[in-house]
């Protein structure tokens, strides 16, 4: 199936970032900016080919771990929400760097 096409226009500083930035992943300007929407569940290059060869996340270990823990929270309710992870993460190498955030019932 051939998609609609259409022309959008940005500024020449916003252009040349998103090629840069496609060119990076390895993909289109089309495919990020579809990717960027929310559009595309197109994978860079490098991380398809792991898919496609079961590696990285999609190793067998990998997919077995998040089903454990899928299962964990399904049957205890524990969990850290998301934001506090965030913001955890963020603090690392600061000085005030945020202790590890506790599981707790959700």
């Amino acid at each position: 199936m051939n998609p609609k096409m259409r022309s959008i226009e940005v500024d020449a500083k916003t252009a040349k970032r998103l090629d840069a930035m496609a060119g990076e992943l390895g993909v289109s300007v089309s495919e990020l900016v579809a990717e960027l929407a929310g559009e595309s569940t197109a994978l860079p290059k490098s991380l398809d080919k792991l898919r496609k060869a079961g590696r990285g996340p999609w190793s067998p270990s990998v997919l077995a771990e998040d089903a454990r823990r899928t299962e964990a929270f399904e049957r205890t309710g524990k969990g850290v929400p998301w934001n506090e992870v965030r913001d955890w993460l963020h603090s690392w190498g600061s000085a005030d760097e945020r202790a590890i955030p506790k599981p707790r019932k959700l």
